[in-house]
């Protein structure tokens, strides 16, 4: 674990959580909406997909938790996918992967302003994640181009 109970948290970092939290939502939204757009014409694997959407509902409920944990208010609006959602074109997994790309970027963005547990969560949970998450929906978009 990161060391920083002796520091107070960076000034932004309620903000930055808030942030990725706000991703998260929207992320949870997105899939929501993917699922039933793409309903039926995911490869056979697509229990993946929606095992990504509960992955992102899990994570809004620790984000949520590591914010009150710093003294914040949890952010309750989505925020970033937003745009990607409302792409609603016929590649809605194209719509997912551009979404996650973008989270993973703001999570790397967002570890400089992070201590302690929320930094080990975004560095050896949440990063992760997303890139098995891109790995996937990479595959995903492959088999079906095939």
């Amino acid at each position: 674990m990161t060391s920083g109970a002796a520091h107070d948290p960076p000034a932004d970092g309620i903000d930055r959580l808030n942030a990725l939290l706000r991703s998260e939502l929207a992320a949870v939204a997105t899939y929501q909406r993917a699922l039933r757009a793409i309903d039926g014409r995911v490869p056979s694997d697509s229990t993946e997909i929606l095992r990504f959407a509960a992955e992102h509902q899990r994570t809004v409920a620790t984000l949520q938790a590591a914010v009150r944990g710093l003294g914040g208010t949890p952010a309750v609006e989505a925020g970033l996918w937003e745009a990607f959602e409302r792409l609603r074109d016929t590649a809605p997994l194209r719509a997912l992967l551009a979404g996650e790309e973008a989270g993973l970027a703001e999570y790397e963005a967002a570890l400089p302003s992070l201590l302690g547990d929320p930094r080990d969560l975004v560095e050896n949970e949440l990063i992760p994640r997303q890139r098995r998450q891109i790995a996937t929906l990479t595959k995903f978009l492959a088999d079906l181009a095939a």
